[in-house]
């Protein structure tokens, strides 16, 4: 393992929550995530405030490929409140060893 992809692993076991996961292979299973929540990008006109919310997930915990659609149920050590989340996009990371999914809050 270098010594960039075990800081990975390190960071990852420092910031992750425990998630429900279903989709990729798994039913409702019990894995690791970092949950971020930005500002999205800038866009022309007033009201600018959306936000762009996404799930870092390591590749070894998901056995297929993500797909739109997957489920990630979170419950936020800060608050407390558990919100279901909906894959709406996806981006491979092999330089972290992991996923960005994008998500928005599920019906």
């Amino acid at each position: 393992m270098s010594d960039w992809a075990k800081a990975a692993a390190d960071i990852h076991a420092a910031f992750a929550d425990p998630v429900i996961y279903t989709g990729a292979g798994l039913d409702g299973a019990t894995i690791a995530a970092i949950k971020h929540d930005d500002a999205a990008a800038a866009f022309p006109g007033g009201g600018s405030t959306a936000r762009h919310v996404w799930f870092e997930v390591r590749q070894a915990h998901l056995p297929d490929r993500p797909g739109k659609g997957n489920l990630i149920v979170h419950a936020d050590p800060m608050t407390g409140e558990t919100t279901r989340w909906s894959v709406i996009d996806r981006k491979r990371r092999d330089d972290i060893g992991g996923w960005d999914l994008t998500v928005e809050k599920a019906a």
